[in-house]
């Protein structure tokens, strides 16, 4: 407790901080009690204030950056290894064109509630812990995956574009049509294929990168 009181007390929320605010909720829900005594326990273990506690819990369900399992005062937050999965998904995607929303609207089957948690997630990691994102980023390349530097490299035109690229503009519109088509699919996990299709286009662009 007292060590992530000393880290994180003016920080961004960490991780071990969220999954100990889920735990804490959830046993107050269990046991009956009011939400605010797993503020209060949660803000005596952090160092942050009850009200700046409750402010983040409500703030993040609302946003969507935590999802709501049928209740409004329960969320199911990111484990690392769905932080790592998301951040790869969406910088392969930006390689090609691909513009955020689309990624994460292909990744949430079309539901924009889930597109919003994947997309605020993302966001939220670039902006406050670049260190992760860099990480995965700097892994990718190891493999030799096609990958987006989004701290060094200029962002997607709104179209999906990335400047200069001669992606055409009509790619997101194709990206969703696919979506839909796959959504119709009920065997298919639509955010599975394409990172499968993404992986297999930069393998394809590798050897003909190799054979010239």
């Amino acid at each position: 407790m007292t060590q992530i009181a000393k880290k994180s007390a003016r920080q961004g929320w960490q991780e071990e901080e969220r999954q100990l605010l889920y735990e804490r909720v959830r046993t107050a829900r269990e046991q009956g009690q009011p939400l605010r005594s797993a503020f209060e326990s949660i803000a005596q273990a952090t160092g942050r204030k009850p009200n700046s506690v409750r402010n983040y819990y409500y703030a993040a369900v609302k946003e969507g950056e935590l999802t709501v399992p049928g209740d409004q005062n329960a969320f199911t937050p990111f484990t690392q290894e769905e932080i790592e999965t998301l951040i790869e998904t969406v910088l392969s995607a930006q390689a090609h064109g691909i513009s955020v929303r689309s990624i994460t609207m292909t990744m949430g089957e079309g539901d924009k509630k889930a597109m919003l948690r994947y997309q605020n997630k993302y966001r939220s990691m670039v902006k406050n812990y670049p260190e992760t994102v860099l990480a995965v980023y700097r892994r990718m390349q190891e493999e030799g995956k096609d990958t987006f530097n989004p701290y060094s490299q200029q962002r997607p035109h709104k179209s999906g574009r990335k400047p200069g690229s001669s992606q055409p503009p009509e790619v997101d519109e194709t990206v969703q049509e696919l979506v839909r088509t796959l959504r119709d699919i009920k065997t298919i996990d639509a955010a599975a294929f394409l990172q499968q299709l993404a992986t297999l286009v930069s393998m394809a662009s590798q050897a003909r990168d190799n054979a010239g």
